[in-house]
């Protein structure tokens, strides 16, 4: 696992070359495409084009485009990453990962559109476990602090029964939430 300076010229190759989703419609494997530093973020883009008879981008009804927005945010000396996870145009998953002073890290989870969700219950999206893997490399290598737990990030895989939708954390005050200071 590489460690780099956050935003060096490099930031791109600890990104993985290719994620893999699983949908309700298939799996997929989605190609690292681009990735835009702009402080304090990191934009990736990853790809894959479907339609493989017809060119015709709607007949599958998947999406072309997964997106990946990890913020920085320092709190009290503590470097937090603010991870929000969008296949399409649906967010699928949002949370943030804050590095504690026990063996496991806190993970807190804001936005859930996986399986079993209250926005689309019986849609399915996950990641097949060595993009899990991969996942978790490239937190630690963007903050050497995290010391990542992968029963932590259940909410990211296939097994219909390792993640409860009740842990989601849902906002109840829209006054008082900053989306910058998610925790």
């Amino acid at each position: 696992m590489k460690n780099l300076e956050i935003f060096d010229s490099n930031v791109k190759d600890l990104f993985p070359e290719k994620l893999f989703v699983s949908t309700s419609n298939g799996n997929f494997e989605l190609k690292l495409c681009d990735v835009q530093k702009t402080f304090p973020s990191i934009q990736s883009t990853y790809q894959h084009s479907t339609p493989k008879e017809t060119g015709d981008v709607l007949t599958d009804g998947e999406p072309d485009y997964l997106g990946m927005d990890i913020h920085f945010i320092e709190e009290s000396d503590i470097l937090k990453l603010n991870v929000d996870i969008t296949y399409g145009d649906a967010m699928m998953f949002s949370f943030v990962l804050k590095p504690q002073n026990e063996p496991e890290n806190e993970v807190n989870l804001g936005h859930y559109n996986g399986f079993g969700s209250k926005a689309d219950p019986n849609y399915e999206f996950f990641f097949q476990e060595d993009s899990i893997t991969d996942l978790l490399n490239l937190f630690q290598s963007l903050n050497s602090q995290l010391k990542s737990n992968r029963n932590e990030f259940n909410f990211l895989d296939g097994n219909k029964n390792s993640f409860k939708i009740e842990k989601v954390r849902f906002i109840s005050d829209f006054k008082t939430f900053n989306l910058l200071n998610r925790i």
